[in-house]
């Protein structure tokens, strides 16, 4: 009886064993499905059994996390090395890092172990038990934004959390990384078709109130711009021509703003969304009445974001005030609902004189109406770049102030379509557009009103041994070139989206042959005017 008491007690034993080997290699599987974090690591489920690597960071500032390739990404600037460095971790999850063969405990200071751009450094976690998980470092050169959300991302803004990791904090002098509550929301009209989105982000503080922050040493804001850059063979277009249209112009009225810029910057960024790594994007500045400092109560902003007569100055209809839009344009400032109200009158009256009246007329008085020296500068950037799709929309026409700078300038955005390719990302052969769609464009050339013609040459012989340049043109398009392919991120966007159909050398290789083409074209169309 009491040998079969004990064989029966044995039994149990093992059948009690097994049973918690079955808890334990289920509770592993679920620890693998690594639950999102609001700091972009993920939380354990049972700290004691599989070592997870939690809150990482590196300098105190928190590292991007993609759970699909288990990896950590971190930026130092290219050409730089980062030694020195201390590394926390959460100590519940892991109690020991290994970079590479370097140990390395919560709080500990690692000098062995540099840190360079482009470089994937193995991490080795082990817990209390000598369990261990593996994962990668990834080093990138560009700055890192992080988002969370609790919903899907879409035209309506929801809630979530931002967050930036510097790489030039130190050499600039700016905070390692900066946090905040957002509303974000999807951005653009055709592009948000696109596999890859565009967002609009909106900094918020906690109870919900916009708050401004200067990111990367931009302007100091609470509106930003993250741009897909999706259609863009190089992924740069848009930036680049915007830097190359900031080079050599600004706002009439620089003298009474001298901090007003008439186009946004913006730097290149990897961003994550809920631990999951998105690609490549460029943070940027808002187009808007801030960055052009048109007075406030007194000058207006529209924007052309469709084809349309009005957009062209090929006609007109009735406008209404109490509508947000006429005919292809929208207000941009004031808005519906401001004080003053906004008014589509200037436009319009700017639209009719453009399309009806006589040659004499228009001649005579469309100087008081617009800025020729900004139709100058804006008539070279469509030709010297080919870009079709911005004749007449994708730009926006301003004044400054009714009582004293009355007159309407031309600022543009969205630049994808230049350098060689078309809106929908298809190559364009070299060729001079004139005034393109541009009615207004077109009379000031064919009447050559102000000595327009004379005008351009003028501007033309003095920004080509410069600003526009083949070898000034041919080192921007390097510089971005060398960014994304040293920082590996050309890369790692091929992988995730796929549409690239070029590698970021033969691209950029394209567009400085095709820019040399279209320089030699344009010298001779500009002083054969």
């Amino acid at each position: 009886m009491k040998k079969r008491f004990l064989f029966c007690l044995l039994l149990l034993t093992v059948f009690a064993a097994c049973k918690k080997n079955d808890n334990y290699f289920s509770d592993l599987n679920k620890n693998n499905t690594n639950p999102t974090d609001i700091d972009g690591g993920t939380t354990p489920t049972d700290h004691n059994k599989m070592p997870l690597l939690v809150n990482f960071k590196i300098n105190n500032a928190s590292c991007a996390f993609d759970s699909v390739s288990n990896s950590y990404y971190y930026p130092v600037p290219l050409g730089q090395s980062l030694s020195g460095y201390k590394v926390n971790f959460d100590t519940t999850a892991a109690q020991i890092i290994y970079l590479d063969n370097a140990r390395v405990t919560n709080g500990g200071t690692v000098n062995d172990n540099s840190l360079r751009t482009n470089e994937t450094i193995s991490i080795r976690v082990v817990n209390s038990l000598n369990n261990s998980t593996t994962y990668n470092l990834i080093i990138t050169g560009l700055p890192i934004v992080t988002l969370s959300t609790v919903g899907v991302i879409g035209d309506d803004k929801i809630n979530g959390s931002f967050h930036l990791v510097d790489p030039e904090y130190n050499l600039a002098g700016r905070k390692i990384e900066t946090t905040s509550n957002i509303k974000i929301g999807i951005r653009g009209a055709t592009s948000r078709f696109y596999s890859k989105k565009s967002y609009s982000v909106d900094l918020i503080d906690a109870s919900g109130n916009d708050t401004d922050a200067s990111l990367l040493g931009l302007r100091n804001d609470n509106k930003w711009i993250l741009d897909a850059m999706y259609i863009d063979q190089g992924r740069m277009r848009n930036r680049l021509c915007t830097d190359i249209w900031n080079s050599f112009n600004n706002v009439p009225h620089i003298d009474s703003e001298p901090d007003a810029l008439n186009g946004t910057r913006g730097y290149m960024t990897e961003v994550f969304l809920n631990n999951k790594y998105l690609g490549l994007y460029c943070l940027t500045e808002r187009l808007d009445r801030k960055q052009l400092k048109v007075k406030k109560q007194y000058g207006s902003v529209y924007k052309a974001d469709n084809w349309s007569n009005e957009v062209n100055f090929t006609g007109l209809s009735p406008f209404n005030n109490s509508n947000a839009t006429w005919g292809g344009w929208e207000f941009e400032y004031p808005d519906l609902g401001d004080a003053p109200s906004p008014d589509w009158a200037p436009l319009y009256n700017l639209t009719y004189f453009v399309s009806t009246t006589p040659d004499d007329e228009f001649a005579d008085g469309i100087g008081n109406r617009i800025d020729i020296n900004n139709m100058v500068d804006y008539f070279i950037m469509l030709n010297v770049l080919q870009a079709n799709d911005n004749s007449s929309k994708n730009t926006f026409l301003s004044f400054y102030d009714s009582r004293t700078h009355p007159k309407f300038f031309y600022s543009v955005w969205d630049l994808d379509a230049t350098f060689g390719r078309n809106w929908d990302g298809n190559t364009l052969s070299n060729a001079t557009i004139g005034a393109g769609a541009n009615f207004m464009l077109y009379r000031l050339l064919e009447l050559n009103t102000d000595n327009f013609k004379q005008l351009v040459k003028d501007r033309w012989n003095n920004l080509k041994s410069d600003q526009l340049s083949k070898n000034t043109i041919n080192s921007r398009i390097e510089t971005y070139r060398k960014q994304l392919a040293s920082t590996g991120a050309f890369a790692r966007e091929s992988t995730l989206w796929f549409n690239p159909t070029q590698n970021i050398n033969t691209e950029t290789e394209y567009m400085t042959n095709w820019y040399n083409a279209q320089f030699d074209l344009v010298d001779h169309y500009f002083n054969n005017l």
